[in-house]
């Protein structure tokens, strides 16, 4: 299935607003990702090669639930990191100036293998975590949010269509720290994990 867009919702997790230090919003912050900066697990049990983006510090990933949507609704959910060059982000926004070149680079999207929706009705409640290079760094669960599934479907709608295939990264709670060339981050969710190396 041909995917039309990835999107991508910010500030979701109370605890991740308050760690950057910034206002919590009233409403979902919504950005937009190309499909060619995906990079997909094909099996649970994984080690998937990332570009790390040279030249640049303070690269951040951040552990998020991925929906995959398909007549509007919810078809299957995974694990995934949703990649930031953090001080590029961070020197944009002091400007005033969109920060699309600090989310969409080679491999800023990065997602496990679809579990049916219908094999994984309580992915809400389903505890996922990030540990890089063997340390835990981020640990929530879906029903944290901020801004529940169904509900952000709706926002986004009142904004853009969303198309059959598209990707919805909902948002991440704190503990979000940087990877270098040569990290290693595990992703898990429930009893499944996939790892990144860059």
């Amino acid at each position: 299935m041909v995917i039309d867009k990835i999107v991508c919702v910010g500030k979701n997790y109370l605890d991740h607003a308050k760690e950057l230090g910034d206002a919590v919003p009233e409403k979902p912050v919504l950005f937009l990702k190309p499909p060619s900066v995906l990079l997909q697990a094909q099996n649970w049990g994984q080690c998937l090669q990332a570009k790390f983006p040279a030249g640049f510090t303070e690269v951040q990933p951040e552990c998020e639930l991925v929906l995959k949507i398909e007549n509007q609704n919810i078809s299957a959910v995974t694990i995934g990191l949703e990649m930031t060059l953090r001080t590029l982000q961070s020197q944009l926004k002091k400007n005033g100036l969109p920060w699309t070149t600090a989310k969409v680079f080679p491999d800023a999207a990065i997602i496990g293998p679809w579990i049916p929706i219908s094999h994984c009705q309580d992915f809400l409640d389903t505890p996922f975590s990030l540990e890089l290079d063997g340390k835990l760094c981020q640990q929530s669960q879906g029903n944290r949010m901020m801004t529940r599934p169904d509900k952000l479907l709706t926002y986004i709608e009142s904004f853009f269509p969303l198309c059959d295939g598209d990707l919805v990264f909902t948002g991440t709670p704190a503990g979000v720290t940087a990877i270098y060339p040569d990290s290693k981050a595990t992703v898990k969710f429930g009893g499944l994990q996939f790892q990144v190396h860059w």
